[in-house]
């Protein structure tokens, strides 16, 4: 086998591969839309938080895709694993069903397209006036063991402390569930 053979086989593989992650982003970036979507205009509040479940799923497909592999990793344990699996107790914990319907009225609709319309503005306004810079193709160097030593080094403070403040939120949400007793006279007791 010459080298041109070799230097042609190894062209039309990469043009597969990107393809194929070109294939790939597309599917991703379309399920990540549309469970978003579904974020937005559902009424009950458990498909709402597995629509947020298939966004993040498919946000760290997307980071995976990159290659940037700690980020998808901390994306499916952190978001899709703790905070959802939050947002699933917070509902269970309240008394109302897990199924309950909820409607936005006419005043949240309009508030909450006009802060939308704001932000699309604001973000194309930024997005076409930045001058980026051409992409050299090149990812920077970050191993994980130099992201675990800034995190638990420099960062070590502010990251125990967003751990105790889900800790907080975690207790006060249980003491504001907690089931109300009533003596039995029917007055409620003092706390």
């Amino acid at each position: 086998m010459n080298p041109t053979d070799l230097t042609t086989i190894l062209a039309e593989t990469s043009t597969q591969a990107s393809w194929a992650e070109s294939a790939l982003f597309w599917v991703l970036a379309g399920a990540c839309l549309l469970a978003t979507i579904g974020v937005v205009i559902s009424k009950e509040i458990v498909r709402t938080a597995m629509c947020l479940l298939g966004t993040l799923v498919a946000t760290a497909g997307l980071y995976l895709l990159l290659g940037g592999y700690f980020l998808a990793a901390v994306q499916l344990i952190v978001y899709a694993g703790g905070t959802l699996v939050l947002i699933v107790f917070g509902v269970m914990l309240t008394g109302r069903s897990s199924w309950a319907n909820f409607q936005a009225r006419r005043g949240e609709l309009l508030a909450g397209t006009v802060v939308c319309a704001v932000l699309l503005v604001a973000l194309l306004k930024i997005l076409l006036s930045t001058p980026w810079p051409a992409a050299s193709g090149q990812f920077p160097e970050a191993p994980v063991a130099r992201i675990g030593q800034e995190l638990l080094g420099g960062y070590l403070v502010p990251f125990e402390v967003a751990s105790i403040l889900l800790l907080v939120v975690m207790i006060g949400a249980a003491f504001l569930a907690r089931p109300i007793r009533r003596s039995r006279r029917g007055e409620r007791p003092k706390t």
